[in-house]
């Protein structure tokens, strides 16, 4: 028997990618350990910025941080 949330997958995954993202999206928000998961990330990110901005650890330039982003993508869809 398949239960109700192997047959929401499958009709999802019939969905566009763009359509299949904003679903997950939606999903995750409506979690609720998210708010917790999100202020963690908000806290990471302003002690990352503070770790920059005294010199601690220096900064990337956004082409590379992108360029790294789309390699470590392409590696993941090729698997």
């Amino acid at each position: 028997m398949v239960s109700q949330a192997d047959a929401v997958f499958q009709e999802a995954l019939q969905l566009p990618e763009d359509a299949r993202m904003a679903l997950v999206e939606r999903l995750i928000i409506s979690m609720p350990a998210y708010r917790d998961v999100e202020e963690e990330q908000i806290r990471e990110a302003e002690r990352r910025l503070a770790k920059m901005k005294s010199g601690d650890v220096p900064g990337v330039a956004g082409e590379i941080v992108l360029a790294r982003v789309q390699a470590s993508l392409d590696a993941r869809r090729k698997k």
